[in-house]
């Protein structure tokens, strides 16, 4: 028998309402989740640079809550968004406050609810 991790019930509409919010189609939502995946990863992590190929059809997938997701996916969401990945995966939030964190990460010029480093080995 298979087992199936437990995975937040509302990662689908977030991902959904993320897409909308930035008023992309799947085919620009892969291309932009593609290109922000290889802009954070690798070099400053000390590992070599991965290539994360992303379809529209995995945009469709993710947004029926399909397949389990690569945290790398999950984080470029979150970044794309501007808000934080603890808001995409708390069904705590619910689609409706996410959808309000949207708006109000997109209208302040400084996102206090996000302050993205990257990693740095010391």
């Amino acid at each position: 028998m298979g087992y199936r991790r437990n995975r937040p019930k509302l990662l689908p509409k977030k991902f959904l309402a993320i897409r909308e919010f930035l008023k992309l189609d799947k085919v620009q939502m892969a291309s932009t989740l593609e290109s922000e995946i290889l802009s954070h990863s690798g070099k400053h992590c000390g590992t070599e640079r991965r290539h994360y190929q992303i379809r529209s059809a995995h945009i469709s997938e993710y947004e029926r809550g399909k397949p389990d997701l690569d945290f790398f996916v999950v984080a470029a969401y979150a970044r794309l968004a501007r808000v934080t990945m603890e808001s995409v995966v708390d069904d705590v939030v619910t689609v409706t406050d996410f959808r309000k964190r949207l708006v109000s990460a997109s209208q302040s010029t400084v996102d206090d609810e996000l302050s993205v480093q990257p990693f740095r080995k010391r």
